[in-house]
């Protein structure tokens, strides 16, 4: 009969358990996680492929669908390109038109005012002679007795002037701030001793005060005179009446002229 030691069976069986169950986990279990976790990772690299490849694909399918319309693509594009270049030759063109219509109106309203100093230049001109004939023909033909006349109305508006408006008198008297104020007096031809002290005379009797008198004899005037004392200016002389008649042709030729336009 076999001598079977039930103990040191157990004994060794508990030791294999032992063994195989430390095999198991030191061993066994961390090399089948790191095959799974490889695994795991072979599949993502796997799946990360099959996406990519997808991508490559879907790419390529665009790019030869695009290869197979670039004619097409390339005709539009031609055609996209010379609208915008025909637009912007109609553009350019129509700022040249309209820049070339201002410079054409600005020149001819430049013309127009050249033409219009040049008949002003002309008017002046032909006013300025006709005035100036007038002028000599008045200082020639007018009789003395017009100077005499147009002094004595000069005078007889000063004496005038003290009787309807002693305000005013009273403001030339205020304004004279010489004891001895001066008549400043022009006249177009020499004044008689009776006309120099009917002037002083009024005009003494106007600034309430004896005056001194400066005469100067100015042809220009043609006749009657022109006389000053302080702020008061009294004129009556034919060079007015010459100097109206002036203006008066001016106002006569314009009217003429816009008339005929």
């Amino acid at each position: 009969m076999l001598d079977i030691d039930l103990v040191t069976i157990l004994a060794e069986i508990l030791n294999f358990l032992v063994l195989a169950a430390a095999l198991y986990y030191l061993l066994f279990k961390p090399i089948v996680k790191r095959m799974e976790k490889n695994a795991e990772m072979k599949a993502a690299l796997l799946t990360e492929a099959q996406e990519k490849e997808k991508q490559a694909s879907q790419k390529l399918a665009e790019i030869e669908n695009r290869l197979d319309n670039i004619d097409i693509e390339i005709e539009e594009r031609l055609h996209e390109a010379y609208r915008h270049a025909q637009s912007q030759r109609d553009s350019l063109l129509d700022v040249t038109r309209q820049e070339a219509e201002r410079i054409l109106n600005e020149a001819e309203l430049e013309a127009v005012k050249q033409q219009q100093r040049e008949i002003n230049k002309i008017q002046e001109r032909l006013i300025e002679t006709i005035i100036t004939i007038s002028g000599q023909v008045l200082i020639n033909i007018t009789p003395p007795v017009i100077h005499e006349n147009l002094v004595t109305e000069a005078v007889e508006e000063i004496w005038d002037l003290g009787k309807r408006d002693m305000r005013q008198v009273t403001t030339i008297r205020d304004t004279l701030s010489e004891r001895t104020p001066t008549v400043l007096v022009r006249s177009a031809k020499e004044l008689t001793p009776e006309q120099q002290r009917s002037l002083i005379r009024t005009f003494s009797a106007l600034a309430d005060r004896n005056v001194n008198m400066d005469i100067d004899i100015d042809p220009e005037l043609i006749a009657g005179i022109y006389v000053r004392l302080g702020d008061l200016v009294v004129a009556n002389n034919l060079k007015l009446e010459l100097d109206q008649l002036k203006n008066d042709i001016a106002d006569s030729l314009v009217e003429r002229i816009h008339n005929d336009e």
